[in-house]
């Protein structure tokens, strides 16, 4: 069986659990404690599966006996990425829906031979609509969208993709750029009979604030003119919610099938799972995007490597009140009555960082569209380093790198920026190396080459491999 039904869950709406020391939930506190897993009700449910991944780094003794755990029958691997999906009839038990799911967890995580054991959450789209009666985008002028445009209104070689609610493919400013797409709940590509039609809103909203069909004189002006849209539909039904594992899984397929860039505008962003996609993305060339969330939390006590991590910004460029924020966010965009498509063919002003995150996906786009020759490390570089700084110098642990400035990266990736050109003489030589050993040996944060928070030997390894390249 691929999933089991979902539980409806009766509980209030409970902040996740976290110990006095900064334990996370899924793993033990200092005084050896299991910090439990907690349902959300409309935000991350239990869905009576686990996401389960075996330590990297095991002996090949240890590394048979923990997956011999996984082999029971009800345990399928996604090999690519090296995680287990163990249904519902393993974890499933009485009691209140999380009881097995934290049992189990915390049978797995007590042997020390597994990596994370995380609920198979039904995450939900992050949305706060708000007034309509907003009259303009007033998100271009601020992440200097003009200014791109004069140099590029995007190409259609790039295409970005989001794993959301499905699309409205009639919409008259999205129609015609839309590709072959991916039904994820059902694992079948539109071209095999699957169907990416908008089963509740959301989706369609996101992907206008991105790309959608610009100086046709009609409705609003997406971010990259030109992108062609994938998407991959993870709903299973009109309330939005989807598996937490066809959210990632979605994602790998999306690139794996010629997107660039892939978001998701969902709940579910602090759990290890991210990061295990996101590295395997990485990997195959993408950029993999996430939504901060809306619940105004202090993520500080994770830092995704591979995953750019998105918050949301008001008109003046204060954090939006709703909008997440901490060490684990990379930047922010403007998320706040941002005008886009909706389901019915119309436009409407919604605000979340489910809006900030496919704006986001249409800066990168635009970047890769300036310089196509840009590595997907070097397009997330540039994404960061031309930010508007929002707070301490450089990557910093409240705003991350700033606000998006669509304008100065686009402008930065059509000059041939390149972060291995480290002392900006427009070559790539050994005087680069000197230049970023110095700023490294003296911890400057722009060191921080591969966006983690510290200045460390991977930021080394990660320059070192750009300069080989020569770029």
């Amino acid at each position: 069986m691929k999933k089991s039904a979902i539980i409806v869950c009766a509980a209030g709406l409970a902040s996740a659990a976290m110990a006095s020391d900064g334990a996370r939930p899924g793993h033990f506190d200092a005084d050896g404690g299991y910090v439990p897993f907690v349902h959300q009700e409309g935000n991350l449910e239990f869905s009576g599966s686990m996401i389960v991944r075996v330590k990297q780094d095991l002996t090949a003794e240890q590394d048979s006996i923990a997956r011999a755990m996984m082999a029971d029958g009800f345990a399928r691997q996604n090999a690519k990425v090296d995680y287990y999906i163990i249904d519902a009839p393993v974890v499933r038990g009485l009691g209140q829906p999380g009881d097995a799911e934290n049992a189990f967890g915390e049978q797995l995580m007590a042997t020390g031979l597994f990596e994370y054991a995380v609920p198979n959450w039904i995450c939900f789209p992050l949305e706060i609509p708000n007034d309509p009666q907003y009259a303009s985008q007033w998100h271009h002028p601020q992440i200097n969208s003009p200014d791109a445009w004069d140099i590029t209104h995007g190409d259609a070689s790039v295409i970005i993709a989001f794993t959301d609610t499905g699309i409205y493919k009639d919409h008259s400013d999205l129609a015609g750029k839309i590709v072959n797409g991916y039904d994820a709940y059902n694992n079948i590509s539109e071209d095999d009979g699957g169907s990416v039609d908008d089963i509740h809103g959301h989706g369609t909203h996101v992907a206008g604030c991105a790309a959608a069909i610009t100086n046709n004189a009609n409705g609003v002006a997406g971010v990259n003119w030109n992108a062609q849209i994938m998407m991959i539909r993870v709903a299973i039904n009109s309330g939005g919610g989807a598996y937490y594992e066809d959210l990632l899984e979605g994602a790998q397929w999306a690139i794996e099938n010629g997107a660039s860039i892939v978001s998701a505008s969902y709940s579910g962003v602090n759990y290890e799972p991210i990061q295990t996609m996101g590295e395997y993305i990485h990997s195959i060339g993408g950029i993999y995007m996430y939504a901060a969330g809306n619940s105004n939390t202090n993520h500080s006590s994770w830092d995704w490597q591979d995953v750019v991590v998105v918050g949301a910004t008001t008109y003046g460029d204060a954090k939006a009140s709703f909008s997440s924020y901490g060490l684990g966010v990379d930047i922010f965009a403007p998320g706040v009555d941002i005008g886009s498509t909706t389901r019915d063919g119309g436009y409407g002003y919604w605000s979340g960082t489910s809006m900030a995150t496919p704006v986001t996906n249409g800066v990168a786009s635009m970047i890769w569209a300036a310089n196509p020759s840009l590595t997907n490390l070097e397009v997330e570089q540039i994404l960061f380093e031309t930010a508007e700084d929002l707070g301490a110098s450089g990557n910093d642990s409240y705003w991350g790198w700033g606000r998006v400035d669509v304008g100065a990266g686009v402008q930065a990736a059509a000059d041939g920026a390149c972060f291995a050109d480290w002392n900006g003489d427009g070559s790539v030589n050994t005087q680069d190396v000197l230049a970023f050993l110095n700023a490294w040996t003296a911890g400057d944060p722009e060191a921080d080459i591969n966006n983690d928070g510290s200045v460390n030997t991977q930021d080394v390894l990660a320059f070192l491999n750009a300069w080989t390249a020569g770029c």
